[in-house]
């Protein structure tokens, strides 16, 4: 199935968020610079959480959403909470198999989003889909793939 990595990625994740006695780190997004146009790209340096995660904030439909930027999500992934802050159109009674994982079936709906900006660096039309009991969203690799670069170097990640 072309989800299933997606759904090994979202199930890793729930299982690695919801361990007793892992943290939750605060939202590390690297502040942009004072002089640059707000459309201007300009590199994110992320420090990893004590969880091993990566998390950020970015854009969605102009609204703030967090995301665990995730290298190994085949797309963009939205909680319902997310998606419909963005404004994001779907119907959870339309929710159809898109994976199957380790609990058995993910569930969900395929979306188109307008934008996902992260520090000007702007994706338009960008494909995604909003789960069915995803807890946090995922920044995925049809956004990571369309940056210049995405690396990891110790216990930071700079995306540019």
């Amino acid at each position: 199935m072309k989800y299933a990595l997606l759904v090994v990625t979202i199930i890793g994740i729930a299982i690695g968020l919801a361990l007793p006695g892992a943290k939750r780190a605060p939202i590390a997004a690297a502040p942009p610079a004072a002089a640059a146009p707000a459309d201007q790209p300009q590199p994110t340096v992320l420090d990893r959480a004590d969880n091993g995660h990566f998390f950020t904030v970015a854009d969605v439909n102009g609204e703030p959403i967090k995301f665990v930027v995730d290298t190994g999500a085949t797309e963009v992934a939205l909680t319902q909470d997310d998606a419909r802050r963005a404004g994001v159109k779907f119907d959870p009674g339309r929710f159809d198999v898109v994976g199957t994982g380790a609990s058995g079936d993910i569930r969900g709906q395929e979306v188109e989003l307008e934008d996902v900006v992260l520090d000007g660096k702007r994706v338009s039309g960008i494909h995604a889909v909003v789960l069915d009991g995803l807890t946090i969203s995922l920044l995925g690799q049809n956004y990571l793939r369309r940056l210049d670069s995405v690396a990891i170097s110790g216990d930071k990640m700079t995306l540019k």
